[in-house]
């Protein structure tokens, strides 16, 4: 089998799709099963992975990265953009038609060879107030090139799965679930490994709340502000929250007031950070929170269960199926319910043992050797389709 691999997402800020994008190509790689894995970034081959930690710890500062950014935020000119882009790129393409493409990022080329698109949620469907009008006009196009051109879809839930069949009348046959992995550096650690990273913030191994995530309205950070703000200021000193995500559409005034809660000094606002960071912030928490109205599949939970960390998240969406029996799965707007359950998974020490353990557990259900596997069956199905 030959397959063609857009790693275009494969870029700063390294979060959801580029991380899937990256994780999943590097486990096609290992599985042995290609002929061929050409890497597709920009308009042509790739024939090296991009340094992983260069990508992930500064944005790109060229004229085209602006110019192209630029485009993209203006509604009648990304639309241009994206058509005179899948153009080109297809001209590139059609050079290469005897391998399949896979696009792991909703965006399909009309390429004359077997097509495979990752569908990873329809939140610009069910949440339109909380992507810009532009981009939720350019996703529905993106749709319908999806439902003309791709042999076979591939999502990350079965919450997906049923969404994308029933928004789209694709039959379930032609979707195929790929559930997605924590990297294997989420994992736990020794305080003493912890300590000395930590202390740069100011922090100390299982003495803080942690949310990690875009900061965005979809995150419902809020919320999770409000029930924290709920709990005895005793219990907020001693463990305080941190906050840390890359800022994405409509998180200005939620800037501002995670500003003013960090004045207070119960709240640490952190930003996004570097991505050999991550893994020990995560393992150093004493609780990952992640109340979060919408996700195609919710990694963050899935790495805190990895790394030894008891998890609260909302019970919406992909997130039961993320976590399943091992953490509380609350509703998104129950401030009460949240400050209680913040409070318990900080206090009963038999709550948290046992939510560890099972956190561990449900965490080894998954790998990016198992979801590259499945990516391998989807590309089956597409060359049995054509």
């Amino acid at each position: 089998m030959k397959v063609i691999f857009n790693i275009e997402t494969v870029t700063y800020p390294l979060t959801g799709i580029g991380r899937y994008a990256y994780e999943l190509g590097r486990a096609l790689e290992r599985s042995g099963r290609l002929e061929n894995l050409m890497l597709w970034r920009e308009y042509g081959p790739s024939y090296a992975w991009p340094d992983l930690t260069e990508v992930s710890s500064r944005p790109g500062n060229s004229l085209k990265g602006r110019l192209r950014n630029g485009l993209r935020n203006i509604g009648w000119a990304a639309k241009g953009y994206f058509r005179l882009k899948h153009l080109l790129m297809a001209k590139a393409l059609n050079k290469h038609h005897d391998h399949l493409y896979h696009s792991p990022n909703f965006y399909l080329p009309p390429f004359v060879g077997p097509k495979v698109v990752s569908v990873h949620d329809l939140s610009f469907i069910a949440h339109p107030e909380c992507h810009p009008a532009y981009r939720v006009t350019i996703m529905n196009d993106v749709l319908g090139q999806i439902q003309k051109l791709a042999q076979h879809i591939i999502t990350i839930s079965e919450f997906s799965k049923k969404e994308i069949a029933g928004t789209l009348g694709w039959p379930l046959d032609g979707i195929t679930v790929t559930p997605l992995a924590a990297a294997d550096v989420f994992h736990p650690r020794a305080a003493e490994a912890l300590a000395p990273l930590l202390a740069d913030y100011d922090l100390t191994p299982n003495s803080y709340s942690l949310f990690v995530g875009t900061i965005e309205p979809r995150k419902n950070i809020a919320v999770m502000l409000d029930a924290y703000e709920c709990l005895p200021e005793y219990l907020r000193n001693r463990y305080p929250l941190v906050v840390s995500g890359f800022e994405g559409w409509l998180s200005g005034p939620l800037r501002g007031r995670l500003n003013r809660l960090a004045r207070q000094g119960w709240l640490r606002y952190r930003g996004f950070l570097p991505s050999a960071h991550l893994p020990l912030l995560m393992a150093g928490a004493r609780l990952f929170l992640f109340p979060s109205f919408y996700e195609g599949f919710g990694l963050p939970p899935l790495e805190a269960m990895q790394s030894g960390v008891p998890v609260i998240v909302s019970n919406k969406a992909s997130l039961p199926e993320v976590v399943g029996q091992a953490a509380p799965k609350l509703d998104p707007g129950d401030v009460e319910s949240w400050a209680e359950w913040i409070r318990r998974a900080l206090e009963d020490e038999a709550w948290r043992r046992e939510a560890v353990e099972l956190g561990l557990r449900q965490a080894a259900g998954f790998s990016w050797d198992k979801c590259a596997s499945k990516t391998l069956s989807a590309y089956d199905a597409a060359l049995a389709g054509m």
